[in-house]
């Protein structure tokens, strides 16, 4: 893949992170982030997750040059986060009542 196509992959699984962040907090999850954890308290959560996720990419797009070697490693970073937030939103459904 180019790098382009990867940082677009990182875009969309960093979208899909937060999404599935904020869906498993309505189900009465919590961020496993101390430091987002910490500030969710404080302010929405979804601004948070848009201001950190919006940091994410904003900086690995200004570094791409740089970053281009990492990035399928950090792609794969946050599409496993995506998975632990998947497990998590199934045990959050089993234990929570319709």
């Amino acid at each position: 893949m180019t790098t382009h196509a990867w940082f677009a992959a990182f875009v969309v699984v960093n979208i899909l992170d937060a999404a599935l962040t904020l869906y498993a907090l309505k189900l009465g999850g919590s961020e496993g982030n101390p430091l987002l954890g910490a500030l969710m308290r404080r302010v929405h959560p979804a601004l948070v997750l848009a201001a950190t996720k919006g940091a994410y990419i904003v900086a690995v797009g200004a570094f791409l040059p740089a970053v281009a070697p990492w990035l399928p490693w950090l792609t794969a970073l946050f599409v496993a986060v995506c998975a632990w937030n998947v497990v998590q939103i199934m045990r959050l459904r089993k234990t929570t009542p319709a």
